[in-house]
């Protein structure tokens, strides 16, 4: 059955109400607030209306209503007003993201901590997917006592190191890094094939021994292969302990508690979908969001989707805020991203 338009007006008055309030919204406070020219009584009435057909709740018998997961779904889906992020804001957004932003890592993490800070509410980050990420350079430095660290550079800035048992002096160490990066720079790991080892191997005999070689090869291709697992970086979790929602002490630790979970996490997050994904109460596949809403939205490196930003709040979130951040910084990180993946292909 469709809702006719007062139905939905005062469905959005109720909604926009309870977002701000978090109180069961009764029919005086809507006539005193809108202007829709009705009468308590005919609002009350429409909201018994509305009750019936599954869109509010009434949570006790003398309390105002609030809205069912039904009513969230047809607001977000028909009744969210635009929500227009200032010139000031995007400024600053813009400005903190490209700070610095050689390292792809950072990025997403920066991207995380803004989100959390323009919506007040959790967010959850997955890391990108780069199984075909390219090897930019290695270097090998001597740390004196029979050890190198050998320190992988990727295209996108990511940086993975790990101290290698090796007595060498410096010269060795340097001649190494030609060698290594002569014949492995912007390379992916699945091109370092053994054919190529071995003509590493070929070209560095009598510098370092085979199992030596062999030790840096792996700790090179486990660095680059690495990159193919999801990571994830969760902001502002205590922000839930702010909402009335969540001030019973056994709700709120189950909550934080299933924050900390990474797997979840990853799986909540899930593979890129829509460019936006709104997943309210028990539309979430777990039990522990029933009274929580998600947003998500993908960020592309190139034309690639390679990763997720969604925020975590209660089900009556200020949707239209929460999509209009997430769509600006995804946005941002785009471009980042896509300078990277550029200075990635060149390199």
């Amino acid at each position: 059955m469709e809702l006719s338009d007062r139905k939905q007006k005062i469905l959005q008055a109720i909604i926009d109400d309870y977002i701000d309030t978090a109180e069961p919204v009764g029919s005086r406070a809507i006539s005193k607030k809108n202007e829709l020219g009705l009468s308590s009584a005919t609002i009350r009435n429409e909201m018994a209306d509305l009750e019936d057909m599954g869109y509010l709740i009434q949570p006790h018998t003398s309390a105002g209503r609030i809205p069912s997961d039904v009513g969230y779904r047809f607001y977000v889906n028909s009744l969210m007003r635009r929500y227009q992020m200032s010139v000031e804001t995007v400024e600053k957004l813009q400005e903190i993201l490209t700070e610095r932003v050689s390292q792809l890592e950072t990025v997403i993490k920066k991207a995380s901590l803004i989100a959390s800070t323009l919506t007040e509410y959790t967010t959850v980050v997955t890391s990108p997917r780069l199984n075909s990420a390219v090897i930019k350079k290695i270097e090998l430095v001597n740390l004196g006592l029979g050890n190198v660290m050998v320190v992988v550079i990727t295209g996108t800035g990511i940086i993975k190191n790990q101290t290698v048992a090796i007595d060498v002096d410096d010269s060795t160490a340097a001649r190494l890094t030609e060698v290594l990066n002569s014949r492995i720079a912007g390379l992916t790991a699945e091109s370092l094939t053994l054919d190529k080892v071995k003509a590493i191997g070929d070209e560095i005999d009598g510098i370092v021994d085979a199992k030596t070689l062999i030790n840096i090869l792996n700790f090179v291709y486990e660095a680059i292969d690495s990159l193919d697992q999801t990571d994830v970086y969760v902001n502002n979790a205590q922000s839930i302990l702010s909402y009335p929602e969540f001030s019973d002490v056994n709700k709120a630790k189950e909550m934080l508690t299933f924050l900390e979970n990474k797997d979840k996490m990853i799986k909540l997050i899930g593979s890129p979908k829509d460019d936006v994904d709104v997943k309210i109460g028990a539309e979430n596949e777990f039990a522990e969001l029933s009274n929580s809403s998600l947003v998500a939205v993908n960020y592309k490196m190139g034309n690639r989707v390679v990763g997720r930003i969604g925020v975590i709040g209660p089900k009556r979130m200020d949707y239209a805020k929460v999509i209009a951040s997430l769509d600006c910084i995804s946005n941002n990180v785009d471009k980042i991203l896509g300078q990277l993946y550029n200075s990635e292909g060149e390199g």
